[in-house]
């Protein structure tokens, strides 16, 4: 998989404006067989786009980094006593994709709002994940205080209320912090 899809078009000013209608229905919808090209920016983790006038002509850059996600697991109550890693998540993936959703949780609650649903749901399951890794060795001792959180957390969000979910997200936070500041 190559680590950035390209496109570069040319087109007179007044296309512009018909060209980004396109790119965020392929966005939104995806790609049409008219604008296949497009489907390279389908579930893009980053997107970088640039454009220009140039000699009468508007140059438009795009640079697409596709998404490596990898789906968070469900656990059943019986796989929770099992440590060792999921197959194909290491535990320090698992801690990246964790710290960019409670990133998005934390932004949303902290300007008033309620985060994605989508993001909450990753973090809910990869926290569930997380504490199944007891051969790590950092931590432990925090689990249960800190699946509490994620239990008051989830709870305070189902029930959309946005300060108990506020006030849960930051003593998730708090948790977190005495534990990597002990083990970082």
């Amino acid at each position: 998989m190559a680590k950035h899809n390209k496109i570069e078009r040319m087109m007179s000013a007044e296309e512009l404006p018909d060209f980004l209608r396109k790119m965020a229905s392929a966005i939104e919808n995806g790609a049409t067989d008219e604008n296949a090209y497009l489907a390279s920016i389908e579930g893009f983790e980053k997107l970088k786009m640039g454009i220009r006038n140039e000699n009468g002509q508007t140059v438009i850059k795009i640079k697409a980094k596709p998404s490596k996600e990898i789906p968070a697991t469900h656990l059943s109550e019986t796989e929770v006593d099992e440590p060792a890693e999921t197959p194909g998540l290491k535990y320090t993936h698992l801690k990246k994709r964790m710290k960019k959703s409670f990133k998005i949780i934390f932004k949303a609650l902290h300007t008033g709002n309620l985060p994605p649903k989508e993001a909450v749901q990753e973090f809910i399951d990869d926290s569930h994940l997380m504490v199944t890794y007891t051969d790590q060795g950092y931590g432990d001792e925090f689990y249960d205080e800190y699946i509490a959180g994620c239990d008051a957390f989830q709870k305070a969000f189902d029930e959309g209320d946005v300060e108990k979910a506020h006030a849960a997200c930051d003593e998730l936070n708090h948790i977190k912090t005495q534990c990597h500041a002990k083990y970082d």
